[in-house]
């Protein structure tokens, strides 16, 4: 992993995986508004591990199938002072399926993502108040 500073407050972040990550502040005087900040990142992060650990756990319960579309919200409330971490992160996982929602079966897939396998959730969580919800669309 490697990062490198484009100018001003742009950096550009070398995965592991050979991707590039385009880093900026949020937009003001001094920057360019090129990419997202490093804090929208991390929810970003929190939301994808989560996402990517719910339709697994979907899949292996065989609903996945009925699934037309699912997305994640994330909300952040951050400290005042510094370092600004984030204090409360509320997640809305908003499904639709085909059918009759397997509500049990979703509901159990995330709370098994939050509980025990998002590692950017129990990273997050020694610092914030992580809570959900589930919406069916």
């Amino acid at each position: 992993m490697k990062t490198h500073w484009l100018g001003k407050m742009m950096f550009i972040g070398h995965t592991d995986s050979d991707h590039k990550v385009l880093m900026d502040a949020k937009p003001q005087q001094d920057t360019m508004s090129g990419g997202p900040s490093p804090m929208e990142l991390l929810l970003t992060a929190l939301t994808g591990c989560t996402g990517m650990d719910v339709i697994s756990i979907l899949s292996k319960m065989k609903v996945v199938e009925e699934l037309v579309s699912f997305q994640i919200e994330a909300e952040a409330e951050r400290s005042q002072e510094h370092p600004k971490v984030y204090k409360k992160i509320l997640l809305k996982y908003i499904f639709k399926f085909s059918g009759e929602p397997p509500k049990d079966k979703v509901q159990k897939a995330v709370e098994l993502s939050q509980e025990k396998y998002c590692s950017v959730s129990a990273m997050l969580g020694k610092t914030a108040d992580i809570s959900f919800e589930i919406v069916f669309a």
